[in-house]
C-alpha cells in the first residue's frame, strides 16, 4: 500500500527532527565556526545530499537550533508569568525552570551562548528575546512596588540577571566539573536582585 501525503510528512519531520537534536550536540561540542556540514551529516546518519534537502547550510541549522531555545525560553516565562504567586515567586520558578533546563539539556544553552557568531542571520531570532526582557521587566518591577526586589533601574536588574544566566550557560562547556559540583540554585540567582 503506498504511502500518504501524511505518512510522508511526518517521515520528513521525523528525519528533520533527528538532524537538529544531532546536529545540536556537534555544535555544542565542536563550536559554530568548526562544525562542517559533513560532521553533522555523518553524526545522523545521512548524507550530505539529505541533508541539503532539510537546510540550505550549517547556519540554517544553526539557526533552527537557537529559534527552538529562544521560543523555550519565551515559553517557560509566559508559563511563569501565568501562575500564582508574588512577583518574586514568579522570579523563582522562572530562574528554576531555566537552571533545570542548563542541568538537563545544556546542549541548547551552549547553542545560545554562540550566537552572537551569526549576529546578521540571528538578527531576528534575537530580537524575539525581547518578549523575554520585557516579561522580566515586568517581574521585577511589580517585585519592587512589593518590597521583594531592589530599589534599583530595572533594566539593569535585567540585565544582570540575564548575564548571569548566560555566563553560567557559557561556562558549562568551560568549567563543566566545578559547576557540576557548585551548580547554582535559584535562590543564590535571585540574590543580586534583592536589597
Amino acid at each position: 500500500m503506498p504511502r500518504t501525503k501524511e505518512a510522508f510528512k511526518q517521515i520528513r519531520d521525523e528525519r528533520k527532527e533527528q538532524i537538529l537534536n544531532i546536529s545540536a550536540k556537534v555544535f555544542a561540542t565542536k563550536g559554530l565556526a568548526s562544525t562542517k556540514i559533513e560532521d553533522m551529516a555523518e553524526a545522523a546518519g545521512v548524507s550530505q545530499g539529505l541533508l541539503y534537502r532539510y537546510f540550505t547550510d550549517k547556519e540554517d541549522v544553526f539557526i533552527a537550533l537557537l529559534e527552538r531555545a529562544v521560543s523555550g525560553a519565551i515559553q517557560r516565562a509566559q508559563n511563569s508569568i501565568s501562575q500564582a504567586g508574588t512577583p518574586l515567586e514568579k522570579l523563582r520558578r522562572l530562574t528554576e525552570q531555566f537552571l533545570q533546563g542548563m542541568s538537563e539539556e545544556p546542549i541548547y544553552y551552549q547553542i545560545f551562548s554562540q550566537a552572537m557568531a551569526l549576529l546578521g542571520r540571528t538578527h531576528e531570532t534575537i530580537r524575539k528575546l525581547e518578549t523575554l526582557v520585557k516579561i522580566l521587566h515586568e517581574l521585577i518591577t511589580e517585585g519592587q512596588s512589593a518590597g521583594e526586589v531592589a530599589k534599583r533601574d530595572p533594566d539593569q536588574l535585567v540585565l544582570l540577571y540575564l548575564s548571569c544566566l548566560y555566563g553560567l550557560a557559557a561556562g558549562i562547556g568551560f568549567y563543566s566539573p566545578m559547576l557540576k559540583e557548585h551548580f547554582p540554585d535559584a535562590e543564590a540567582v535571585l540574590h543580586i536582585l534583592k536589597s
